[in-house]
């Protein structure tokens, strides 16, 4: 075997103690080496259990008192190279190896070399399964990267075999420095699987080895690693238009449970503490608004709630204000008036107590919301226009956090109000308002106000306008996971209906079969 190769078997044994705490089966385990390198099935299962030959002959030998079954090092080698070289395991062998590696001794071998043996070794070979052995199997979920046994699709990372494998394999493609790949995949485990990647990518090669210090428990938390998560914790807020929930999702929960394990078992000055406990309150309001974009609102709400816990105890009105924001904008969208209503008096209270002007616009425009879901016009009206002031008006010091605020976000929100209130005209003009300031980069944005435009068209019965716009916005549907942007063409076209008959609608109709989401609009 060459030493690249030695090097890279070497590198497979350290990767199954990282799959083994995910909580992979040996089974799963020797499938990922099966996968990426080209061993026998027991040489496989050795490695699997990051074993050495002499520490498996011993184990043996300790087996067989007796003496029967004795065997050395060199004899095992004979066994893993079978049938290329060597020679056959017996079957009382693969069975005493069986149970060792936990498994079943027709997984040791191959089918091929399964038949060459006769029906009294078979018989002996199909009846030693000691996969019950196996801590991890009775666990009916496959392993997932988060420790919560409640987990859902998408509060949790599922990363089975065939995960790990395109993660094993993008790596593979990207260091070749065989040390470095062994970092790449520590971190990526724990960080949210191969999508990860794109985020390490960010930090140096000082953070890289810190930060894998700090989640193994061998290095302290220091300046470094609080740096090296608000960084990371920054590019997953700015990375969401160009991935999407679904694929940032695991990202942002693999990041939030990391720094949750460093919290609890970690002591660390407290200035510290308080930079994870804030990087924490922000990546479980990501978590919960890329879940509420997935509409699994049960998820949304656990994050919120846990990101606003951790703001309480860190004592942050911004952040606190922030998640209130959050929370109520949700509960607008469901049209829980009560809710929304809640939550907006709590966002005005904390924003009162910050610095930000960009959180008191938010926190006007959430009002805004309730009163209007509360057919309010007049109240809705002056917060309203109180938001796109304070919008246009930041402070110097804002928080980074709040960087895609304007008085154009403002506006699409404002839209909404204004057709619930059904206030055609001016829920135009907000829309169009929104439309012509809104960042380029906000491309999920732009899609939700001209469905939003859309809507207020066909309040002013303007049909030909309002389809041509949600043609537009299916665009940005079809390639983009957000569920709630599909909810929103599906609710806008139902209101289309009485002109159903209509050309411009059967033109509409067509774009969403030929996106593939007519279906999923019906």
């Amino acid at each position: 075997m060459s030493g690249e190769g030695k090097r890279a078997l070497s590198l497979s044994r350290s990767w199954s103690n990282r799959l083994r705490e995910k909580g992979f089966t040996w089974d799963q385990i020797a499938d990922v080496l099966s996968l990426t390198h080209d061993v026998s099935p027991l040489r496989r299962y050795r490695l699997a259990h990051d074993r050495t030959a002499a520490e498996v002959v011993s184990m043996v030998n300790d087996a067989d008192p007796a003496g029967t079954a004795y065997m050395r090092e060199a004899r095992l080698y004979d066994f893993e190279t079978w049938p290329q070289a060597g020679r056959r395991p017996s079957a009382r062998l693969l069975a005493m190896l069986a149970k060792i590696y936990q498994t079943a001794a027709a997984h040791l071998v191959t089918d091929d070399v399964l038949s060459s043996y006769n029906s009294v070794d078979r018989d002996e070979i199909d009846g030693a399964d000691f996969r019950d052995l196996d801590v991890n199997r009775p666990r009916e979920a496959r392993a997932t990267m988060e420790p919560s046994a409640a987990a859902t699709p998408t509060d949790t990372s599922l990363l089975d075999a065939s995960a790990c494998v395109r993660l094993l394999r993008a790596i593979d493609v990207e260091e070749t420095d065989v040390k470095r790949r062994e970092l790449l995949f520590q971190l990526a485990l724990v960080l949210g699987g191969i999508k990860a990647l794109d985020f390490l990518r960010i930090l140096t090669p000082d953070e890289e080895t810190r930060l894998a210090g700090v989640l193994r428990g061998t290095w302290r938390v220091d300046e470094t690693t609080a740096r090296t998560f608000e960084k990371l914790t920054m590019h997953a807020r700015q990375a969401d238009d160009k991935f999407g929930p679904a694929t940032l999702l695991p990202v942002a929960t693999g990041h939030r449970t990391a720094l949750a394990q460093i919290l609890a078992r970690e002591s660390m000055p407290p200035i510290l503490r308080d930079r994870l406990l804030g990087s924490y309150a922000q990546l479980s309001q990501l978590a919960g608004y890329l879940s509420y974009d997935l509409l699994d609102y049960a998820a949304a709400e656990r994050a919120y709630n846990d990101g606003l816990r951790a703001a309480l105890e860190l004592g942050d009105p911004t952040s606190i204000g922030y998640l209130h924001f959050w929370m109520g904008n949700m509960a607008a969208y469901r049209q829980q008036a009560t809710t929304t209503l809640d939550h907006a008096f709590a966002a005005r209270g904390w924003a009162a107590r910050s610095p930000s002007k960009l959180l008191r616009a938010q926190a006007e425009s959430v009002t805004s919301q309730a009163h209007a879901l509360g057919g309010k016009a007049l109240a809705s009206a002056q917060a309203r226009d109180s938001g796109i002031a304070l919008a246009g008006a930041p402070g110097d010091s804002e928080p980074a956090f709040l960087y895609w605020v304007s008085p154009s976000m403002i506006e699409s929100l404002a839209a909404r109000s204004l057709v619930w209130l059904r206030q055609a005209g001016p829920a135009v003009a907000a829309a169009q308002r929104s439309l012509a300031g809104l960042d380029p980069r906000f491309k999920r944005d732009r899609a939700f106000a001209l469905v939003q435009y859309a809507e207020a068209m066909i309040l002013a019965k303007e049909i030909p306008e309002a389809t041509g716009r949600l043609a537009e916005a299916a665009n940005t549907a079809a390639k983009h996971s957000s569920a709630r942007l599909t909810d929103q063409l599906k609710r806008v076209r139902a209101r289309l209906e009485p002109w159903a008959g209509d050309n411009h609608v059967h033109q509409l109709d067509e774009t969403l079969r030929f996106h593939g989401l007519k279906t999923q609009l019906a």
